[in-house]
């Protein structure tokens, strides 16, 4: 059962956009659509109930995921 959406972001842009992001159709396409951008950005978990919440930053650079504290 889907309980959230997924959304990526530049990372420059501070908080979530709905307007300004790409939706995702899972987590995994959500990290494939990260290395696409070119810059850091901000995999965001957007629950069908409640504030969407970000979840991962992904460096453009190294490619790397880092768990974002809340």
């Amino acid at each position: 059962m889907l309980t959230a959406n997924w959304a990526v972001q530049p990372r420059s842009f501070g908080t979530f956009d709905e307007y300004g992001c790409e939706w995702a159709t899972d987590i995994n396409h959500a990290y494939r659509l990260a290395q696409t951008f070119g810059e850091d950005c901000v995999i965001w978990r957007c629950p069908h109930v409640g504030e969407p919440m970000a979840w991962v930053s992904v460096n453009a650079t190294t490619e790397s995921v880092e768990a974002v504290a809340q």
